[in-house]
């Protein structure tokens, strides 16, 4: 049986990691349209831009993505000129930013695009998956590319200015790649790829469990450390390698199917973070599967970084719990499974949650 994987790439550093983009932008060409968010876009541009003037490389737009990475936006970039015409994209932002891009690239015939995260929220740098929402911020579906970024550009010292609340809901997000891959694969036979991934799922938590707290710390102060730097690529790469592994299902199940769920209230979607619901789910996770050791090992570092673990916290309370689990169990993300996931059972788990002193 034939079989391709495309691993992600990156180089990491300070300001001078954009020193390389030349070494890897040269085989595409020497036009680029950039697309990002605003604030990326003048975080980064400053150190990007030199760069690109020294090695020659046009830059036939500079474009804000929108705000919210849907379909329709993607298309409309795709079909600007300026984007049709450049050689190569670059993808500048966080999240909903970067797979604007994605979403871009697949409209253009997988069109080459390069990646450099602002903010260490997701993996959306280094994976194929593009998260996409409808113009109102509700999740529409996952969009996947033929292969990851051709290469991304990490640059830290940007990334430890960024508030530090992006990334505490970025581990957030990342633990529970560890234990949604475990869940969602087991009881099925496994191939190279996926045993891979398994295996590196762990690198998604354990350092966090061990290094999380300073990080988030360092990060409030700005401290650019080796805690900080080690959560950076936790977050940004190696949980771009574990999805890259994994089929697209098993790459999430409960803790995403409940992040889903609670984002279906309007207020919670706005003032909350996408890995800060994903943590909250992963504890709902716990307790549907019976990890009750590991609810137990996790929650004292909830406590002290300030994860959610009591649906008031993320502006519910228990009368949406029906609205969250209906949710919860239509989404793709319950599809692999071990087991059947119900709504009785999601719901009984969230209102035990509920009870346990935090």
């Amino acid at each position: 049986m034939r079989n391709t994987h495309c691993l992600p790439s990156y180089s990491f550093g300070g300001h001078d990691v954009f020193d390389a983009i030349p070494q890897f932008t040269k085989l595409y060409g020497h036009t680029v349209a950039i697309i990002g968010g605003e604030t990326a876009l003048s975080k980064a541009m400053p150190h990007i831009q030199p760069v690109l003037d020294k090695a020659g490389i046009n830059v036939l737009d500079v474009i804000p993505f929108g705000g919210e990475c849907t379909f329709a936006r993607g298309k409309e970039i795709a079909a600007m000129d300026s984007v049709k015409d450049a050689d190569f994209l670059f993808a500048v932002g966080g999240g909903k930013a970067i797979d604007t891009v994605k979403v871009v690239a697949v409209e253009l015939d997988d069109k080459p695009f390069f990646t450099i995260p602002t903010i260490a929220s997701t993996c959306a740098a280094t994976s194929e998956a593009a998260a996409v929402y409808t113009a109102d911020h509700n999740f529409d579906g996952i969009a996947f590319v033929n292969h990851p970024p051709v290469h991304c550009f990490i640059d830290a010292d940007i990334l430890v200015e960024a508030p530090s609340r992006y990334l505490w809901a970025g581990m957030g997000d990342t633990i529970a790649k560890h234990y949604e891959t475990l869940m969602s694969a087991r009881n099925r036979e496994q191939v190279y790829n996926t045993q891979l991934g398994l295996v590196l799922s762990s690198m998604c938590s354990e350092p966090i469990l061990e290094h999380g707290l300073q990080a988030y710390k360092d990060n409030e102060h700005k401290h650019r450390s080796e805690a900080f730097d080690l959560m950076v690529m936790t977050v940004i790469f190696t949980t771009g390698i574990v999805s890259g592994c994994m089929p697209g299902d098993y790459n999430s199940i409960i803790a995403h199917a409940i992040c889903y769920g609670c984002a279906t209230n309007e207020e919670t979607e706005k003032h909350h973070l996408h890995g800060e619901m994903v943590a909250y789910g992963l504890l709902i996770l716990f307790i549907v599967d019976k990890q009750l050791d590991e609810l137990n090992r996790w929650l004292p570092i909830y406590r002290e970084i300030g994860w959610p673990t009591k649906l008031s916290q993320m502006g519910l309370d228990e009368s949406y719990i029906p609205q969250i689990v209906e949710k919860a169990v239509s989404v793709r993300d319950v599809v692999v499974s071990p087991y059947e996931i119900t709504t009785d059972m999601l719901a009984e788990a969230i209102r035990y949650m509920e009870t346990i002193e935090c």
